[in-house]
């Protein structure tokens, strides 16, 4: 029994030394143990997935979606533009309009010192025409024969249009008689003269 026991010792202590051997020339390249014994073959190690690291399809998706957003920022940067041009646009017809409204304030400017003007020469008119009513025709007409043209016309008539109101005679057929002839002639033509002629006369009077 006991010389089993060394026997199997021996044994052991063998193949542990013939063990040790083949692994020491194996690790310093005298020979390969793997030849031999396949089942010391190195698997290939296991492949570790980076969840983190985008596959091919994320890239995909990733470039496809930067592609809109660079056609989204591509429109907006257009409509920006129209939007500007069109304030442009905006702003002119503003500054057009404003100049069209100051126009338009400066007429009626106009027209209202006209009007008033207008107003205090027919108040004037009327005393005139008054005046001269009163006064014996050859005091007027001394008085007249140093006036304007239409300054006498306009008078005349205001005397023709009180005589009519009144259902009197007018006192101008007379009162003509009393001026030159030449002046007599020249303020009854110009009397004649239609509305827009005789005003175009008035103004290019001296």
């Amino acid at each position: 029994m006991q010389e089993k026991r060394t026997i199997f010792v021996l044994l052991l202590s063998i193949l542990f030394f013939a063990g040790a051997t083949l692994y020491v020339f194996d690790q310093i390249g005298v020979l390969s143990l793997e030849k031999y014994l396949p089942f010391l073959k190195q698997k290939n190690p296991l492949v570790i997935e980076d969840n983190e690291y985008p596959t091919e399809v994320e890239k995909m998706e990733f470039a496809k979606w930067q592609e809109q957003l660079l056609g989204k920022e591509e429109e907006l940067e257009n409509r920006r533009a129209d939007i500007a041009s069109k304030e442009a646009e905006l702003g002119a017809k503003l500054a057009e309009i404003e100049e069209l409204k100051k126009g338009i304030q400066a007429e009626r400017e106009k027209l209202a010192v006209f009007s008033s003007d207008l107003m205090d020469r027919q108040k004037k008119v009327k005393d005139l025409a008054e005046k001269v009513t009163n006064m014996p025709p050859d005091k007027a007409a001394e008085m007249m024969v140093n006036w304007k043209d239409f300054d006498v016309i306009d008078v005349l008539r205001q005397i023709d249009e009180n005589a009519r109101r009144e259902g009197a005679p007018s006192l101008t057929p007379y009162l003509l008689t009393l001026f030159t002839p030449e002046r007599r002639a020249e303020i009854t033509r110009k009397m004649l003269l239609p509305p827009v002629e005789a005003e175009a006369a008035q103004t290019a009077a001296p």
